[in-house]
């Protein structure tokens, strides 16, 4: 879908700030480098951003005030309605955050909206040959652009119109893989919040780690998966997909092969989510005992009084039986 309208606007940093700078526009036209690149970003955005968000809803009533912002936008992609969505992301952009640049997107349908921003400043050098024995150099403190990779985006596809533009897809490029997405371009500016809540993410999660160490029969990915399973709980209040934690776990391609069936469609094992500690423990949860013989006991918590029957020998002493069938016998190097 090629681009038709797009905008650029220079944002400073004016959470808390009373007094908000005037903030400076451009319509980008065809032609030069600028649009060039945008339109290779708005051409990979559906790749890019994937994270599902949706507008939230003000005081229980089906209105938010930053999709009426971007509705009007994509109604009339003119520079005025562009540079009012410029200014609420300028009123929460910290200090921190700095100096931006924000970009307005607009297909040729008006049913795509691309939204490019934080393309931070930066400070660089400029070396132009004025021709062969010549060299002029100039410092520039403000620098976009240094690397066309780090932005934050969001998109809103759909007919823009009052029952459309409630859910999008968001991407932070700005932070690295184990950090958090960036709160205030989520929550803040686009008033939004993940679309799949972290309990049911989590949930789902869990449930396939404990289905999948019920149904493999191969020792060695049920090692894995029981191990992984005691390691993600350290993931708690983090940004994750199922294959990007796997991965972060050190998960085989078997074992991941094997949690990826257990999940209800293929395609949740990419979907990202925040990990709920809490949510997670419910669902996959398992129980150690260990004696001072060297015996350790494992079993899943919600069943651990029900597969280990314990009987007190005295105040200091136990004595744990079980019986089932023998799943595996082998030597290990580790409990």
């Amino acid at each position: 879908m090629p681009i038709v309208n797009a905008h650029s606007f220079l944002v400073h940093p004016g959470k808390n700030d009373e007094d908000q700078i005037e903030i400076g526009g451009v319509a980008i036209r065809p032609g030069n480098r600028v649009f060039t690149m945008l339109s290779a970003l708005y051409e990979q955005a559906d790749d890019e951003c994937d994270i599902d968000i949706v507008f939230r809803h003000k005081n229980g009533v089906q209105q938010n005030d930053c999709r009426d912002l971007v509705v009007a936008y994509a109604q009339d992609p003119n520079i005025e309605n562009g540079r009012a969505i410029a200014d609420r992301l300028q009123r929460v952009t910290t200090h921190r955050s700095g100096l931006g640049l924000f970009f307005l997107v607009v297909g040729d349908d008006a049913t795509k909206l691309l939204m490019v921003s934080r393309f931070p400043a930066d400070q660089g050098v400029v070396a132009q040959e004025l021709d062969r024995r010549r060299l002029e150099v100039e410092f520039i403190e403000r620098v976009f652009m240094k690397n066309a990779r780090a932005y934050k985006s969001a998109i809103y596809a759909g007919p823009a119109v009052a029952g459309g533009f409630w859910q999008g897809h968001a991407v932070d490029k700005q932070i690295n893989e184990v950090r958090e997405l960036s709160d205030y371009w989520i929550g803040e500016f686009l008033d939004s919040e993940l679309a799949t809540t972290g309990p049911a993410a989590t949930k789902r999660l869990a449930v396939a780690f404990r289905e999948a160490i019920k149904a493999t029969t191969d020792a060695g990915v049920r090692d894995e998966l029981m191990a992984g399973a005691r390691l993600a709980r350290g993931y708690g209040g983090r940004m994750v997909s199922a294959r990007r934690l796997s991965a972060n776990l050190g998960l085989s391609p078997e074992t991941i092969e094997t949690l990826t069936r257990r999940m209800p469609r293929p395609e949740l094992f990419n979907e990202q989510f925040r990990f709920n500690r809490e949510e997670f423990d419910k669902h996959v949860m398992y129980r150690s005992v260990e004696l001072n013989n060297g015996a350790v006991l494992t079993a899943e918590n919600a069943r651990f009084d029900e597969i280990f029957h314990k009987e007190d020998i005295s105040e200091t002493e136990a004595e744990y039986s079980t019986i089932g069938s023998v799943v595996t016998d082998r030597l290990k190097k580790t409990p």
